[in-house]
């Protein structure tokens, strides 16, 4: 099962997301799919790479994916902290955008003891443009990442994106409705504005027909990916049943900063605090630490 891929002493596979050989959508939404162990030969080594459908046996439905760059490593961190936490069972796959994140979350991250899986797209060096808003490092890596959800998708994987820099603080499947197939926050209260950080979908065709809609939206000047995604949404009509989660449960940052209430007293209580609207690394941090949502413990 999952538990494959504890760090403890078990090498975490390597896998190429943008170069594999084409595949089917599976039929299924949530396949059983027989587990297959793979011998340290056919690992990263001398330039070979394990692709998605040489490990899609062995993952289960649905996919947590996350993604990262070294940038925002210790963000990612604290989210993962936030997820043992609440002893939260997910299938977690960290999809590294460069070299330098990919050897530390392989060692394992101090205190961590949730399974997860650790992959690799780019054999890139670190690069701290990518952690800055707007510029061509950081559009190229948001914009990525629906690829990898096309991945899963194609591959009949249900997939829930989660960005780096969101803490949970409860159980979000709970609040899924089992009957929609695309489930996405809402980061207005009083207005509408999806974000494309905290994402649900499920494996079907229409969902993926979407995902290319999305694809074909992004390039033309437009920032990032989230208002490409918008635009799709406003004028999708395909038999997709969507769900929008509340802005006061799953909280963005906008929403966040201009409340004086602490989390712990907010009613309802939230589910997810999202430290966007913030730009860098350390204005997230320092955010997220004020407001008690910091939960690396101090060694």
């Amino acid at each position: 099962m999952f538990a494959l891929f504890l760090l403890s002493g078990i090498s975490l596979m390597v896998l190429h997301l943008l170069d594999h050989s084409p595949i089917q959508i599976a039929s299924q939404v949530s396949p059983k799919l027989d587990f297959r162990y793979y011998p340290s030969s056919h690992r990263i080594g001398n330039g070979s790479f394990l692709t998605l459908p040489d490990v899609v046996s062995s993952l289960e439905s649905p996919v947590v994916m996350l993604t990262v760059n070294y940038g925002f490593l210790e963000l990612l961190h604290n989210l993962l902290f936030s997820i043992q936490r609440l002893r939260l069972h997910m299938n977690l796959v960290i999809i590294c955008e460069e070299k330098s994140s990919y050897k530390e979350l392989s060692i394992g991250v101090h205190g961590i003891v949730i399974p997860y899986l650790v992959v690799l797209t780019h054999l890139n060096e670190s690069d701290r443009n990518a952690t800055i808003y707007g510029s061509v490092k950081y559009l190229d890596i948001v914009r990525r990442r629906v690829t990898y959800l096309k991945l899963f998708i194609e591959n009949g994987f249900d997939v829930l994106y989660i960005d780096a820099d969101i803490v949970l603080l409860g159980d979000p499947f709970r609040h899924f409705k089992e009957e929609a197939d695309l489930i996405v926050a809402n980061e207005y209260e009083g207005g509408i504005n999806y974000c494309t950080g905290f994402l649900f979908l499920r494996a079907k065709w229409e969902v993926h027909a979407f995902l290319d809609d999305w694809v074909k939206a992004l390039p033309g000047g437009i920032k990032g990916n989230q208002r490409p995604f918008n635009k799709v949404m406003r004028r999708d009509e395909r038999n997709i049943t969507k769900q929008f989660l509340p802005a006061d449960v799953f909280v963005s940052g906008r929403t966040f900063r201009n409340s004086t209430t602490p989390w712990r007293k907010r009613k309802p209580q939230p589910i997810l605090v999202h430290a966007n609207w913030l730009l860098g690394r350390e204005n997230k941090t320092d955010m997220l630490k004020r407001a008690g949502l910091w939960f690396i413990p101090k060694r």
